[in-house]
């Protein structure tokens, strides 16, 4: 993107704000990806309030609550109301969810595919 606020000024560029920019060459997760995450942050944490859930792995506290909610849904998270935080914590059936994803990740890596679970 170029912007030239004056006559015969040198214009200013822009490139993050350019459509082609790359996003720092980073690659972006997939839902999958991100459920992974959380469920890592949350066996490995002590402080699993809902804002530190989502500072950790990078989104919106919308989104992390929505994620969170989701998997407490499904029993991979147990989730508990104190002074209005919401805490979570890993269930038996959390933990082999996790060890099960860690192993096809492992597997993916073994056969080169690594890259399935993100997206550029």
């Amino acid at each position: 993107m170029i912007i030239n606020n004056r006559k015969n000024q040198k214009p200013i560029t822009y490139p993050q704000l350019a459509e082609s920019y790359p996003y720092n060459s980073k690659k972006k997760r997939t839902e999958l990806g991100q459920i992974i995450q959380i469920l890592e942050y949350v066996r490995s944490s002590t402080n699993t309030i809902i804002s530190s859930i989502g500072r950790y792995a990078n989104m919106s506290h919308s989104i992390a609550t929505k994620n969170c909610e989701r998997l407490a849904e499904v029993g991979l998270l147990s989730r508990e109301i104190t002074h209005n935080n919401r805490k979570y914590r890993l269930t038996s059936e959390g933990i082999s969810f996790l060890n099960d994803c860690k192993n096809f990740e492992s597997a993916l890596y073994t056969h080169k595919l690594n890259d399935v679970l993100y997206y550029y």
